[in-house]
């Protein structure tokens, strides 16, 4: 069975074999390697600061 990598961004599957990805962090023995499709990263990139994923990343409530 083959092994189905996610995007980091999307969360779509990327196949290595036909899609464009970069390798966003080296993999090690304890930890995979994570990849993104390229379109992905331009958008992340092209964002600007990058509040919404630090957000995401934290996981801050929604305080009202």
């Amino acid at each position: 069975m083959p092994e189905v990598v996610l995007c980091k961004d999307c969360k779509q599957s990327i196949n290595k074999e036909v899609d464009q990805y970069v390798v966003v962090e080296k993999g090690n023995d304890r930890y995979p390697e994570t990849i993104a499709h390229v379109i992905c990263e331009q958008k992340r990139a092209a964002s600007g600061i990058g509040l919404d994923e630090w957000l995401r990343k934290l996981r801050w409530p929604i305080r009202q």
